[in-house]
């Protein structure tokens, strides 16, 4: 057989194999295809790679596709007729279970042409974007941060009555008696009103020094820990605040920043994270703000190589370096949770973009998680290479392994299965992931009392 005929015999045969193209390739699509592969100049075995490549990504579209499908099915077979007075529905995961209420949305105003205040049910406020890519990143990342218990405004997808999505809305986060800041007007809220007036000063020095000039690359490795100090800065100079109080905000805000590697967010500036400030008392206490607004993947000026950190285009690698090196007690338990479960941490998460991104973007998004989960494994494996952990870390791990199965567990039971069966094989390991290291923390936990009584 000449160049072309074996191509063609390597095409069907491999068409033989994958049901889902076979109604696809017609004989005249075969050798248009085989055509213009023959006349290439990569060898037989080259063009043989190229076309296995070509329709495992053909398939794997096909599939993804059909899930899509099943899943707006799964929806309208779950939902009763709008009652009165509802004009929409909110899916939602709360507490990992999926929800699907009535519910009825009204304007209240526009914030901007992106945004709209809303009012929920009579009862909250919210904010409402309408259907967009980013929109669906934003509720990726509400799911991502529930399985790694990191604070997320409530996010709720809105559908019609015939169940075509409609956009997404975000719960207010504070109440009457509640303020939220962001951290730019932290620093102003801190000149008015703390008695700190040399750290006050210093932070405004720092401040006026590196943003007037706008978005910038960081030049020094020390520039890292000075960029994440500058935060930890204002916390500590916040009106009325305790050590406890500054304490517990660094842990959170350090904590968020591992969540913003792993889940590629870009949208790190100071206008979009903050802290809430409750005025009920004579004092001020504060917390940080559930996380918002991440849904930024990916920015034409950015390498892939980096994210933005406060105020900094920074290297992420760099970037969790430094937080490893000089933050590391804040972070190691979400680092351990990260990597201790990544066996079943990183399918659910699979799962969870595979359900609300169309394909192109899915394949993206998949490659990027994938590859900040390998850098966050390997910077821990080195970390742990010298810094080994106590054996009350490791209790302590336990602990937040066993309050993570019990999280993860509805998201299991909560996904329809692709129709080649590849979704439920992959819940099933998990399943059994999570049985097995439900028993064994249970099984150490009657071991340690079991040695504590003798």
């Amino acid at each position: 057989m000449d160049r072309k005929q074996l191509i063609i015999a390597h095409i069907k045969e491999r068409l033989n194999t994958l049901e889902e193209l076979g109604k696809e390739y017609s004989e005249e699509k075969i050798n248009t295809l085989a055509e213009n592969l023959s006349s290439s100049d990569k060898t037989l075995t080259e063009v043989c790679t190229l076309i296995d490549n070509k329709f495992s990504n053909q398939v794997r579209k096909i599939n993804h596709n059909k899930y899509l499908a099943s899943l707006k099915e799964y929806y309208l077979a779950s939902i009763d007729k709008l009652k009165k007075g509802n004009n929409c529905y909110l899916l939602s995961y709360e507490q990992g279970v999926k929800v699907l209420e009535q519910a009825y949305i009204s304007e209240i105003k526009d914030i901007n042409p992106y945004l709209k205040l809303v009012n929920i049910n009579n009862d909250k406020k919210g904010f409402k974007k309408e259907n967009s890519i980013n929109n669906d990143y934003e509720l990726i990342m509400s799911d991502i941060a529930y399985l790694l218990n990191i604070p997320y405004a409530n996010t709720y997808r809105i559908f019609d009555e015939k169940m075509n999505p409609q956009g997404i809305v975000n719960i207010s986060f504070v109440n009457k008696k509640e303020r939220f800041l962001n951290l730019e007007e932290a620093l102003r809220f801190i000149k008015e009103e703390s008695p700190k007036f040399n750290l006050t000063q210093e932070l405004l020095d720092y401040h006026d020094k590196n943003v007037k000039h706008g978005l910038k690359e960081i030049k020094s490795i020390t520039s890292y820990k000075k960029n994440i100090d500058y935060v930890i800065k204002l916390f500590e100079a916040l009106p009325d605040i305790s050590e406890e109080n500054v304490k517990q905000l660094t842990h959170d805000y350090l904590n968020m920043k591992i969540f913003e590697l792993l889940t590629n967010s870009l949208n790190n500036n100071l206008s979009n994270i903050g802290v809430i400030v409750d005025k009920s008392s004579l004092k001020y206490t504060y917390r940080l703000s559930p996380s918002y607004n991440k849904y930024t993947i990916d920015l034409s000026s950015l390498k892939e190589s980096q994210t933005i950190c406060n105020f900094f285009i920074v290297d992420k690698k760099e970037l969790l370096n430094t937080l490893i090196k000089y933050y590391y007690q804040d972070i190691k338990d979400l680092l351990a949770l990260i990597t201790n479960n990544k066996d079943s941490l990183f399918p659910i998460i699979n799962q969870v973009i595979k359900e609300h991104l169309e394909y192109s973007e899915y394949s993206k998004y998949y490659k990027l998680v994938s590859n900040n989960f390998k850098m966050l494994t390997d910077a821990v494996a080195i970390k742990k290479e010298t810094s080994p952990d106590t054996s009350e870390d490791r209790n302590r791990y336990l602990d937040n392994d066993l309050a993570y199965n019990s999280r993860i567990a509805p998201f299991v039971d909560n996904y329809v299965a692709d129709d080649d069966d590849k979704g439920s094989t992959i819940l099933l390991v998990i399943v059994t992931i999570v049985l097995f290291a439900t028993i064994g923390i249970i099984a150490l936990a009657v071991y340690a009392l079991s040695k504590m009584n003798m």
